[in-house]
């Protein structure tokens, strides 16, 4: 068994404590240290007091939904990575958790090995790869060394998954990616989501940036390139 960051932190959240028993059990076995709460509060709470390395947090939780926790978290700037457990399996339901700040989502019902492959999965996002390195186009940086983007100097705070993104396109401005190839590159090939999760991540992104216009053009009937001003067409 390889670990992904063995010792690293999870905070599962959900209102059903069997459900945190068995993905605490599953999570404990691979390696991970895991805390559980029952509610949007005290996993806002948990957040700030046990610093996660990642949350794994479900949707319909008891007096504030997973959205609201995820959307107050990216609100105040937080980068946690956010897996989100839903049982609705409605495109739209899906693509809701993400436009909130999700990195990714697990439908119930599910297995906890599903789940630890996510968390693994994204761990792997958050820890970087072979390009670790500082990489700039136009006013925008990326050091992926220190997991850092910077707009005209100014810091940014982006998920695992729109750093990824972010990271894909400011290495290579003026290709043009297809959403296939972005899924790829952002959520890894073992992701079996489907194309507009990357259309969800690149509007979240594009808001962050805050340039107009945006840097993130659509090439329709492919998908997404990144072009800034003097970059060839």
């Amino acid at each position: 068994m390889t670990l992904v960051m063995s010792g690293a932190r999870i905070l599962v959240v959900d209102d059903e404590a069997q459900i945190r028993e068995l993905v605490r059990l599953y999570l404990e076995r691979e390696g991970y240290v895991v805390r559980g709460c029952g509610d949007g509060p005290s996993a806002l709470e948990a957040v700030g007091d046990w610093s996660p390395d990642l949350m794994v947090l479900d949707l319909l939780l008891p007096g504030m939904s997973g959205n609201e926790v995820c959307r107050r978290l990216r609100e105040d700037g937080s980068t946690l990575p956010i897996i989100m457990l839903t049982a609705r399996t409605t495109e739209q339901d899906k693509l809701a958790g993400l436009r909130g700040g999700a990195d990714d989502y697990v439908t119930k019902p599910f297995s906890p090995a599903e789940v630890a492959a996510r968390v693994g999965a994204v761990l792997r996002r958050v820890k970087g790869g072979p390009e670790d390195e500082m990489t700039s186009a136009g006013p925008i940086e990326v050091d992926a060394r220190t997991h850092e983007a910077r707009v005209n100097g100014e810091p940014v705070a982006l998920t695992p998954t729109e750093f990824r993104l972010l990271g894909a396109f400011v290495r290579e401005p003026g290709r043009a990616f297809t959403r296939a190839q972005l899924l790829d590159l952002a959520l890894g090939p073992d992701f079996d989501g489907f194309d507009r999760n990357v259309d969800v991540h690149v509007m979240n992104l594009r808001k962050k940036l805050g340039l107009q216009p945006s840097p993130i053009r659509t090439v329709y009937g492919v998908g997404y390139k990144f072009e800034v001003d003097g970059d060839p067409d």
